[in-house]
């Protein structure tokens, strides 16, 4: 099993090898290279609706596509992505859609991503030059299997009322043909096991097989609590290192909110290298990981990337800032131009740019993306069906699993809670972080006076209490505590 697992490392290795080759090439000049990459988009796709209302092919610089075309949200784009759902062709691309993924939108439960040929290559370099570096400098990697959980467990195969598949048939379809046929002979689970619809049996059925794969090198997942969770599994009281003991390296988050899992990972698997994942979304790729480099590295061979300073200046990826703060726009070969994905970076070296979390008041401790345009939206409603009367508040705490609570005056908070928790498991990640048990349900929490305690907490957290606005979502944690005194 070894030497399949070596042959196939190896033949990924080389196929990589292109990625990894155009990416140096791309370093040389990346302002060139970036440029190329946008009016190759904008001569591909001048023909879509959305090229042609924009007039793509009229486009002659960078700082005409600036001032033409607008910064937009998914919101603003979701008019043309119905169009889509609903069977229309060459609507935001002249390439055919090949499926839409799911993902959390901001206020709304579920957004729909195009996928066409030209993002799934453009996702395809950045990994690809990513894994050559990886394997290349830790060559240890070569010689054993490896672990990816990339997609949702149990997806239900869905359609749009046009036809177009909703959500990929497996993980290895992000990869070309030949990669998929090399990859698949070095996994320790079977693609298989992720279709599996009972998260529980789905967990232990992969647990069953790394437990049977002595030789595990690598293993890669979104979330490191994803991987802890994983661990419980374990049969009989044994530990990781007993079973897989020439475990080289874990891939997984290590910026944001995922950093609080660190210290359980790093006990759980000792003297283990792990390395922190770029920033990649349902969207696009803006960055990936590279051995030598502090921080991950942009994606400039993938898509069109913008940085907007909190000037409201644009920035190109060779005029960023050491130290600097930026948002992120992409334009990508699924038809998103000028797209906000929300993440903001920062640069801590040249070339070099961490994820710091999501712009705005969402709360993410491990996925679920929640914002407070759609959290309130949640709790108006319950309110409006149950009577929940006056304050009512949403503040995630941490735990083993980490919750949600909701402060509210009524007697009825209880109820509340549980019709907030059901309609919130609406939004596709939240509900995902459910089912894996990365998450507990909502807790209510009657307050008989809280908004003297509220302000308080506000004033507590570095805040003018003047300056404090009522909202439906706090993102920080330790909210028990602040409003402990009229619980």
């Amino acid at each position: 099993m070894t030497m399949k697992q070596r042959s196939g490392n190896l033949f990924w290795t080389a196929s990589n090898a292109r990625h990894a080759l155009r990416y140096r090439g791309a370093l040389r000049d990346p302002r060139r290279s970036q440029e190329k990459l946008l009016f190759d988009y904008l001569m591909r796709n001048a023909d879509s609706a959305y090229g042609r209302e924009h007039r793509f092919a009229e486009i002659r610089s960078v700082e005409e596509f600036q001032d033409r075309l607008p910064v937009v949200s998914y919101e603003e784009l979701e008019p043309w992505i119905d169009r889509i759902r609903a069977g229309e062709k060459k609507v935001l691309t002249t390439e055919p859609v090949l499926l839409l993924e799911k993902t959390s939108g901001s206020s709304g439960a579920t957004k729909y991503i195009p996928y066409t040929a030209s993002l799934l290559r453009e996702f395809r370099r950045a990994v690809g030059a990513w894994m050559f570096d990886l394997f290349t400098r830790r060559p240890r990697l070569l010689g054993g299997a490896q672990y990816w959980s990339i997609s949702p467990l149990s997806g239900e195969v869905e359609r749009t009322a046009g036809g177009t598949p909703i959500g990929l048939d497996s993980d290895l379809d992000y990869f070309a043909p030949f990669d998929r046929w090399a990859l698949k002979r070095t996994l320790a689970v079977p693609g298989e096991v992720a279709q599996i619809a009972d998260i529980q049996e789905s967990r232990r059925q992969t647990m069953k097989h790394l437990v049977r794969c002595r030789d595990l090198r690598f293993i890669s997942v979104w979330n490191p609590s994803f991987l802890t969770l994983l661990m419980s599994e374990l049969p009989g009281g044994r530990v990781p290192r007993d079973l897989w003991p020439r475990l080289e390296l874990i891939s997984c988050w290590t910026s944001g909110a995922s950093a609080r899992c660190l210290p359980e990972l790093q006990e759980r698997f000792p003297g283990v290298e792990i390395q922190g994942k770029g920033l990649l979304a349902t969207e696009g790729v803006v960055s990936f990981p590279r051995i030598a480099s502090p921080a991950p590295i942009p994606a400039i061979t993938s898509h069109f990337l913008e940085f907007l300073s909190d000037d409201g200046l644009v920035h190109r990826v060779d005029e960023l800032e050491v130290g600097g703060r930026y948002s992120v726009l992409i334009t990508t070969g699924g038809g998103l131009v000028r797209y906000d994905l929300g993440d903001q970076v920062k640069v801590v070296a040249p070339g070099a740019i961490e994820f710091v979390g999501r712009r705005g008041q969402v709360s993410d401790l491990c996925g679920e993306k929640l914002n407070e345009v759609f959290v309130g939206g949640v709790i108006e409603q319950v309110a409006e069906r149950i009577g929940l009367g006056g304050f009512a508040m949403l503040a995630p705490e941490w735990g083993s699993p980490p919750r949600y609570l909701l402060f509210a005056k009524s007697t009825r908070v209880g109820e509340a809670a549980s019709s907030i928790e059901a309609a919130l498991r609406e939004s596709f990640h939240y509900d995902y972080c459910r089912r894996l048990g990365q998450l507990d349900p909502v807790e209510g929490i009657r307050v008989s006076g809280p908004e003297t305690d509220y302000l308080r907490g506000c004033e507590a957290l570095g805040q003018r209490v003047g300056d404090v606005k009522p909202t439906y979502l706090r993102r920080e944690l330790d909210w028990r505590e602040r409003m402990a005194k009229n619980a």
